[in-house]
């Protein structure tokens, strides 16, 4: 009962130097009460068993060193997983575990000698009380006659473990207590978690229950991707990027889009060009945004302000970024190589080469971790460019340290090119930044800042090498973040918002400043660019034009067991264990979920 209550001690210290509001420690306590005394009431019961042989001193000290040290890393990573990802250990931690160097990579150095320093205590721990589990032992005879005072010990440990004398036991819900999924999680004893993780269906059964009729499919497909032209026939496309230009992408490592807007802009009027919201503040204040050289670069192009991420990771968001294939509930694309030919035909690096593009992706950190360099070569791009690891980041080369080297591979590639950056500083453990005791909020800030300083020596570099003006650049975050998120209503959209801005000296002058009020997906980047500046290129599933003025203005996002609708003036959300099809909305969910999910299967 101790080290769980200490131990849920520590979580609610370390997750309130992250949080701006107080959290309630002691409802929280109060509601993992039961599941604490669940716990501890099993582990009396085994001690109770074995104290009764002679041989019981070996085996209860293993029980006991066990207990400890399980009970004490499951903290431990609950710890970060709630200041990093806000869910406790879960199958994406287990998948993640396939990567050990890549995940250890994301630990601090700080946090790399708490780790060992940690495991030290533990061991000394686990050392004395076997040490004092001995002393106890030996002084006490075991009794092999049945007791009425086993009778007085047992029932009640009976009733803790099981939870009450009711019809139904104890389960992991009886933790929730608040309708904040953060004060629940904390509160929800760490080995009831892993029990629940136990629990879940298996992966089979989990496609089954998702799977819906092909008429729902139907359904959610035609209203996901819209008419493709007008009544009549008419379909009318804007030239908005000249043809021929260079394609620079710059994907943003976890930034949401708020990052951009720390405070939102004031409409002063109501302009529009094509049926494109052109209204964008022109006095803006760089001191109230995160990432001020962006907002500059943002206003002199295209600003998507309603972009959404299909998901939660980088291998889902490079995924749908350059290929259009959406995020799923469980399983991303990258970590399946067996079924990356569901995107043969639509890889878009390699549409840009087939078109006499040269093709090249940079990153500053391991191109194996997740099968990123051979998804990344499957899917196109000719060079996979990493620096040497010399740097003192440890994730990586830092994003200020990348700009010079990506201006040198640019002035060398051949013309045209078709060039990614994958940023790496805003990742975990925010090395870049030297202020010392500042939250975890305040360290990705700092690191974004960092990023985009970067941005605006990557802009200033490729103006000096006369590469601007023949270059559009995509800027476009792979996924979303809990870290510094504002915890308002619409949360879960927020979680997926990203910034997504198209700019450059190609960009049709009638077009800058342009901020559409449109929701879209990370996926419609596909045929945005394809329709733009390629010929002849087949439309793609779960990829919609931007610039068609009758884009249908929705995306869809998924976490696990989750989904996010996000509409042009509505949201929408469900839990998908809990779905129906009582709205049109939900239809639609389900519909494109189980579409995806038999196209993934079914290869």
């Amino acid at each position: 009962m101790l080290s769980q209550r200490l131990g849920r001690s520590f979580t609610l210290n370390a997750i309130q130097q992250q949080v701006v509001y107080e959290l309630p420690a002691n409802q929280i306590q109060q509601a993992g009460l039961s599941q604490d005394l669940s716990v501890a009431a099993y582990y009396a019961l085994v001690i109770l068993l074995f104290a009764l042989f002679p041989f019981r001193k070996p085996i209860i000290q293993t029980i006991q060193s066990l207990f400890i040290v399980v009970q004490a890393l499951l903290i431990a990573i609950d710890i970060h997983l709630l200041q990093t990802w806000n869910s406790r250990f879960n199958q994406l931690a287990l998948t993640m575990l396939q990567f050990p160097e890549a995940t250890l990579q994301s630990l601090s150095t700080a946090q790399r000698w708490m780790i060992g320093a940690f495991v030290m205590i533990i061991g000394i721990l686990v050392y004395l009380l076997a040490k004092a589990l001995t002393i106890l032992l030996n002084k006490q005879q075991p009794q092999f006659k049945p007791s009425v005072w086993i009778l007085v010990a047992v029932v009640p440990m009976l009733i803790a473990a099981r939870g009450s004398l009711k019809k139904i036991p104890l389960n992991t819900a009886a933790a929730h207590f608040s309708a904040d999924p953060l004060q629940n999680n904390i509160a929800t004893n760490p080995n009831w978690n892993i029990i629940a993780l136990y629990q879940q269906p298996t992966l089979q059964q989990k496609t089954n229950k998702a799977l819906m009729n092909h008429g729902v499919e139907d359904f959610a497909v035609k209203a996901y991707a819209g008419p493709d032209s007008f009544p009549g026939g008419l379909k009318r496309m804007p030239q908005i990027i000249r043809r021929g230009s260079n394609v620079l992408f710059v994907v943003l490592e976890g930034i949401n889009q708020h990052w951009l807007e720390s405070k939102q802009p004031i409409a002063k009027t109501s302009k529009y060009i094509d049926g494109i919201h052109a209204d964008i503040q022109q006095n803006w204040d760089p001191e109230l945004t995160a990432m001020p050289n962006l907002v500059k670069l943002a206003q002199d192009g295209m600003w998507y302000k309603k972009a959404y991420a299909t998901g939660d990771r980088t291998d889902k968001g490079l995924a749908s970024i350059f290929t259009a294939w959406p995020s799923q509930p469980w399983q991303g694309l990258m970590f399946q190589p067996s079924k990356w030919t569901l995107i043969s035909q639509q890889k878009l690096p390699a549409k840009f080469h087939e078109a006499g593009y040269s093709t090249s992706f940079l990153y500053g950190g391991d191109p194996d971790f997740a099968n990123m360099g051979s998804f990344l070569k499957f899917i196109g791009f000719q060079q996979v460019v990493t620096p040497n690891q010399n740097s003192v980041s440890d994730w990586g080369t830092p994003d200020k340290e990348m700009v010079p080297k990506l201006i040198q591979h640019l002035k060398s590639v051949k013309k045209p090119f078709f060039t990614a950056w994958l940023t790496l500083s805003s990742h975990e453990p925010y090395d870049v930044v030297t202020e010392k005791g500042l939250t975890q909020a305040q360290q990705l800030r700092k690191s974004i800042e960092y990023t985009d300083q970067a941005i605006g020596k990557l802009v200033a570099g490729l103006k000096a090498a006369n590469l601007y003006d023949s270059t559009v650049i995509v800027f476009v975050s792979d996924h979303g973040k809990t870290v510094g998120l504002p915890v308002t209503e619409d949360y879960e959209q927020e979680f997926f918002r990203i910034p997504l801005i198209i700019t450059g000296g190609p960009m049709r002058d009638m077009y800058r400043g342009v901020a559409p009020y449109l929701v879209v997906s990370q996926t419609d980047i596909y045929a945005t660019l394809a329709e733009q500046l390629l010929e002849n290129v087949p439309n793609v599933p779960f990829s919609r034009n931007m610039y068609f003025a009758n884009h249908p203005g929705m995306a869809l996002s998924f976490t696990d067991g989750k989904a996010v609708l996000a509409a042009t003036g509505y949201r929408h959300h469900l839990f998908l264990d809990h779905f129906n099809q009582k709205t049109a909305s939900d239809s639609i969910v389900l519909g494109l979920q189980s579409k995806i999910i038999r196209t993934f299967f079914s290869k």
